[in-house]
């Protein structure tokens, strides 16, 4: 039996440029499912495995499956009814055991008419095609053998990832780092092709890992190239648009990003509140009941009548009660591409959620004409008013659905963020991560290493303290011996966090202990000065001073000043790339605006002077870019990445082994030292280390 490879979709102008989520979708529909139907006439089972559902769901709905006279959707998994009258198609994973199940549908009896298509995410080796190929029953059925090369998830119209959780311990372990590695490059290959993509490749020189892939990547490229049905942006034929560059970069030489409280919409619901895989349990109906949302207003004082217009919603607000999952009162809703909603308001604060979805209500009571606006003209409503002034208006029940599932995950951040005093955290951080205060001026390492010391004292939650900890650790690159007791002490680090911390050290290069500046050169060397924030005074709230160190890397990338030293290609760049001689320019002062003021708790939230709305319209200059972060990427650098991407008009695909928030950050590092250690850790002899843990709790008591 011949081995096929699917043809590309029609080339596309880069005029048009589709994001990457638009191109995976209609790969899925027209290079598998159309296909299908175009060369069989009657209905069709799709079966899936679970890599294979996941994949698919990223992209597609169910309702486009259908249409193309699709059934019933099965996985392979499960005991299946026989359906001898219709035609197969198999989407799945090009693993041993999705290669084995497919055989053992066919292995005893028929369960399907005689037209088998069969699809695998991504490269299939030769082994398991000549597996297929020895079960008679269904090579006589199938009619397609084809790799889609859509293996991977496609989260955001332009950001991805693989969902290869488990490679950060494979990676930092290095006992399972070949295979992951491996794994990553195909991966990589079926975004390239789904992008018709040939890039130029660039890594993290610093990064073992980062090396490897960008080498195994090249030469896996290069062997794709051979395709005859395969073209790209750039090349002979296609001039109209450059090649694209993709970065590889490694989550150990950043680890602080996937710590710090983040209180943009995205970042801060994946932090704060209970989301897995995409979903969120709220309150049924709302809106409805936003007439018995309690009274909350004892944490905001009196302010001007000339304060800012978010300031003044939030004086308005309520606290909704809390939301019994088992009672059916609750909904669960996700949070993804299909809800415009929620794509709108992601990258803003939570401050500017809040005010836009006030606007957004506000809007529709004055554009009614049942005269209920001109009852509160001249007047803010609250959302009780808004509620009922909604449910007058014709079109209430199409709009509010979404509405009051973001004023109820709104009204859930609010609470969390009062009820858990994480503004002064965040404020804490904020300090740590830039190296000073909202009002500009630096603090002592004393003063520092104290408020971080009291603040730990008053945290009872000890993932959240442990969170802290780390980000202490992090931010200063390793602290001084002086304070490494108290530290230590006020933390509670118990036995099972020492061994995480050894982890660290032994398997990510996180130093511990401050030795001066040649363990800082590393992380200085990839990052440059910490304090660099604010690029072009972008920030417009106090308590969000922190940049991700992404957005220097992508910014300098744009502009060619990204360094060859560091940040290496696997062949010679062409000279539009820029010479990236030297360092990055450093980044602007920040703006002066928006210290945070001292009336009350809104005024946190208050804009700086330098504000201003991005414009909605975008077109990309050039070719893509493609990041993509070995181990994991923040939601914090998602939004980086669209920032970058609209202010510079250059078309950024974010992507990653996974997305991940501060906790599943978290738990990947303590899971390092759950594994067995498969590298030799650094010699320290067993009474050493009951010295220093001795020494420690005497430097505490005195």
């Amino acid at each position: 039996m011949p081995r096929q490879r699917k043809k590309d979709a029609k080339k596309i102008s880069s005029k048009e440029q589709p994001g990457l989520r638009v191109l995976t979708k209609k790969r899925y529909l027209n290079d598998i499912f159309q296909f299908c139907t175009d060369n069989y006439d009657g209905w069709m089972v799709l079966i899936v495995d679970k890599k294979a559902t996941k994949a698919l769901s990223s992209a597609v709905g169910m309702y486009d499956i259908m249409e193309r006279r699709v059934t019933l959707v099965e996985d392979i998994e499960r005991k299946r009814a026989p359906f001898t009258d219709q035609g197969a198609i198999y989407l799945l994973a090009p693993t041993e055991d999705s290669v084995n199940r497919l055989i053992a549908d066919w292995d005893a009896k028929s369960p399907y008419g005689n037209s088998v298509f069969i699809f695998f995410l991504g490269r299939l080796s030769e082994k398991y095609i000549e597996k297929i190929k020895a079960c008679r029953p269904l090579v006589k059925r199938v009619k397609c053998l084809m790799e889609a090369n859509v293996d991977f998830l496609a989260k955001e119209l332009r950001a991805f990832h693989f969902d290869m959780r488990k490679a950060f311990q494979d990676v930092y372990l290095r006992k399972s780092r070949a295979k992951a590695e491996l794994r990553m490059a195909d991966k990589l290959i079926s975004v390239c092709s789904t992008l018709n993509e040939y890039p130029h490749i660039r890594y993290a020189q610093e990064s073992p890992s980062a090396t490897t892939l960008a080498r195994q990547l090249d030469v896996k490229l290069n062997q794709f190239l051979k395709n005859p049905e395969f073209w790209f942006h750039g090349d002979s034929n296609n001039p109209d648009r450059e090649r694209a560059t993709l970065l590889i970069l490694d989550r150990k030489d950043d680890c602080l990003t996937p710590l710090m409280h983040d209180f943009y919409y995205q970042a801060m619901v994946n932090d704060i509140l209970s989301v897995r895989d995409d979903k969120i349990t709220i309150a049924k109906n709302s809106v409805e009941n936003l007439d018995d949302y309690e009274d909350d207003d004892s944490d905001y004082e009196d302010h001007d009548d000339d304060e800012d217009e978010t300031g003044e919603y939030l004086k308005q607000t309520k606290s909704p009660k809390k939301v019994n999952e088992k009672s059916g009162d609750a909904v669960d809703i996700l949070l993804n591409e299909d809800d415009a909603v929620w794509v709108e308001l992601r990258g803003k604060h939570i401050a500017e959620v809040i005010n836009t979805l006030s606007e957004r209500c506000q809007e529709m009571v004055n554009s009614d004409t049942s005269g209920l606006a001109t009852k509160s003209k001249g007047k803010s409503m609250t959302l009780s008013q808004m509620a009922g002034a909604l449910k007058a208006l014709p079109e209430y029940q199409e709009v509010m659905r979404k509405l009051s599932q973001h004023m109820q995950i709104a009204h859930q951040c609010m609470e969390k963020l009062n009820n858990g005093a994480l503004m002064d955290l965040s404020e804490l951080e904020q300090t740590l991560a830039t190296g000073e205060k909202e009002n500009g001026s630096t603090p002592s390492t004393a003063d520092l290493m104290e408020m971080v010391i009291n603040q730990l004292k008053s945290i009872s939650d000890p993932k959240a303290r442990f969170r802290l900890f780390l980000l202490t650790i992090m931010s200063q690159n390793g602290v001084k011996e002086e304070y490494q007791a108290p530290l230590w002490t006020a933390a509670q680090i118990t036995n099972d966090q020492e061994k995480v911390l050894e982890m660290l050290t032994q398997a990510m290069d996180v130093p511990m202990i401050d030795k001066g500046n040649e363990e800082k050169s590393r992380f200085q060397k990839l990052f440059g000065n910490k304090k660099r924030t604010n690029i072009d005074n972008e920030s417009e709230y106090a308590s969000s001073r922190y940049v991700p160190q992404l957005k220097y890397i992508l910014d300098d990338l744009v502009h060619g000043r990204l360094s060859i030293e560091d940040y290496p290609a696997v062949r010679d760049l062409p000279e539009s790339h820029g010479t990236g001689s030297g360092t990055a320019t450093s980044a602007r002062p920040r703006p002066t605006g928006s210290a945070r003021p001292s009336k009350g708790a809104t005024a946190r939230w208050a804009r700086s002077k330098n504000s201003k709305d991005a414009s909605a319209d975008e077109t990309y200059q050039g070719g893509r870019i493609i990041v993509f972060v070995i181990g994991g990427m923040s939601f914090s650098e998602l939004r980086v990445a669209r920032e970058v991407m609209q202010k510079e008009s250059k078309e950024v695909i974010a992507g990653s082994t996974f997305f991940i928030s501060p906790q599943t950050f978290l738990d990947d590092v303590q899971r390092l030292a759950k594994k067995p250690k498969s590298h030799s850790p650094k010699p320290q002899s067993k009474t050493s280390k009951k010295e220093s843990k001795t020494s420690r709790r005497k430097s505490s008591k005195n």
